[in-house]
């Protein structure tokens, strides 16, 4: 449990569960009261999902848009266009369609999480694929059965109306759930790496690091962290990290927010993203760790042997931002 907890936003299927409430308690409730109950649960959720999370699941989406056709056609129409017992292949005719639209124009959907600077890392492809072809299969055996074999019997009628779509969304649940716990078993790299530099009078501050390899003293950066979620939040975890950090130091130091200056990768030196951001100081003799010390970035330029090769990497950008932010003296 702790282990879904942890990657709860990786689960893409999570976002079906308002479909799968639905679906089970069209079973027990009546059909235009379970789907607003449905259509209530899946609106919460996108709201969360948008507002909390800064994400769009593709699934809650579909959810809401297929739950709340169906129920605005039973409200406004009765059985018009909906007959009876026939709401459950009808709310899975409609999700099959929102699948297919998102296999075959999938930039549709991403070109709304640009506009509004959403998470776009998550993929709903394989579960997608599952909804399509599973719900495909479902249909067309429903559709023969009802219409060329001519089967009318209870069990059937049941088996295939009422528990074969709801069937259908808990199996994407597992899928995406058993491949989330195969891959976290296994492997679990970070999204980027955030890199956050102090700066103060046209200085950097560094603390030393032991080389993996020599086990030789080198400088770097003191505060360097893995970040797991979406790219738009890294400017308030690094923030968040910051002030834990200095909590954790005697005495108070007054700093900026850290201000995000470079994003880039460097594949010799590191496998992830690395985010840069410079973290502006106001005096010198604040501590920020105490085996740490102000460089100037003349010493960088003399000495490159007793320097991370990633710091050396960043020396420009680092030293325009921090002759800037000496000289102008930016808030």
């Amino acid at each position: 449990m702790k282990l879904l907890i942890k990657y709860r936003h990786k689960i893409v299927s999570f976002g079906l569960l308002p479909t799968i409430i639905t679906l089970i308690g069209l079973h027990f409730f009546p059909a235009t009261a379970m789907l607003g109950i449905g259509l209530a649960i899946s609106l919460i959720g996108l709201a969360y999902d948008f507002f909390q999370l800064k994400s769009l699941n593709f699934f809650l989406l579909q959810g809401t848009a297929g739950i709340g056709t169906c129920f605005l056609l039973r409200l406004f129409t009765g059985y018009e266009y909906i007959p009876p017992r026939s709401i459950t292949p009808t709310l899975e005719f409609m999700l099959l369609i929102f699948a297919f639209i998102y296999l075959t124009a999938p930039e549709t959907y991403h070109s709304l999480l640009k506009k509004f600077r959403l998470d776009s890392s998550i993929s709903y492809r394989l579960e997608a694929r599952v909804i399509v072809i599973l719900s495909g299969l479902h249909l067309l055996s429903l559709f023969l059965l009802q219409n060329v074999i001519s089967i009318h019997t209870n069990y059937v009628h049941y088996t295939l109306v009422f528990y074969a779509p709801a069937l259908i969304y808990i199996i994407c649940l597992i899928i995406n759930m058993t491949g989330i716990r195969m891959a976290a078993s296994t492997y679990a790299p970070p999204c980027c790496v955030i890199r956050i530099a102090p700066i103060c009078n046209g200085k950097i501050y560094l603390i030393p690091y032991a080389k993996a390899d020599s086990g030789k003293r080198v400088w770097d950066v003191p505060l360097i962290f893995p970040f797991e979620k979406c790219p738009y939040k890294s400017e308030r975890f690094a923030a968040e990290k910051v002030k834990a950090s200095l909590q954790k130091q005697p005495g108070k130091c007054s700093f900026i927010s850290p201000r995000l200056i470079l994003k880039y990768r460097i594949d010799r030196l590191t496998p992830y993203p690395i985010q840069l951001f410079i973290l502006p100081i106001d005096k010198e003799e604040k501590s920020i760790a105490p085996e740490g010390r102000y460089f100037t970035f003349a010493e960088l330029i003399e000495s490159p042997e007793n320097f991370s090769e990633i710091l050396l990497a960043e020396k420009e950008h680092l030293q325009i931002s921090a002759n800037l932010w000496k000289e102008f003296n930016f808030r």
